[in-house]
């Protein structure tokens, strides 16, 4: 099977249970690594499981020559695809440039498809007297200038 005719039949099997691709490899060995997510909430096993039954009973007898891995992208696998911008807006996240030092830790507010929005507050001396402020930050990050962004977890 070419690899647009499996990643169409996988992209239709992913569509049934309200989910999308995030990745998909397929090897020299016939190997397929899925990685899928629910557009809401968030994908159990019994869904993984379900959806590689389902490609495996696609693929028909032609699943015999496959090994067949399907999983989610991980808690701290940085964004690929724009449905995980959409999907965490309102959550936060870290978000890494070529330019920054240290990663921006903010709550995403908004995606376009070419850009993001984040918001933090930060504590700020005072401009007269002492002691310090809350400060609101909103930054808008092109995509093309973001190298990582994964959710920020407090645990």
């Amino acid at each position: 099977m070419e690899f647009l005719d499996l990643k169409k039949l996988i992209e239709t099997e992913i569509a049934k249970i309200d989910a999308f691709l995030v990745d998909l490899d397929i090897n020299n060995e016939k190997q397929i690594k899925l990685f899928v997510d629910l557009i809401e909430g968030h994908i159990s096993v019994d869904q993984l499981k379900l959806l590689s039954r389902s490609i495996e009973n696609a693929l028909g007898e032609a699943s015999d020559d496959y090994s067949i891995e399907v999983s989610s992208p991980g808690m701290f696998s940085s964004f690929k695809v724009s449905e995980q911008y959409k999907k965490n807006i309102g959550r936060s996240v870290k978000v890494s440039t070529p330019e920054s030092g240290n990663p921006f830790k903010g709550t995403l507010k908004s995606f376009d498809g070419k850009q993001i929005e984040i918001h933090w507050t930060e504590r700020v001396p005072k401009a007269k007297g002492k002691g310090k402020m809350d400060k609101n930050i909103n930054k808008t990050i092109p995509l093309k200038d973001v190298s990582k962004i994964v959710l920020d977890f407090k645990f």
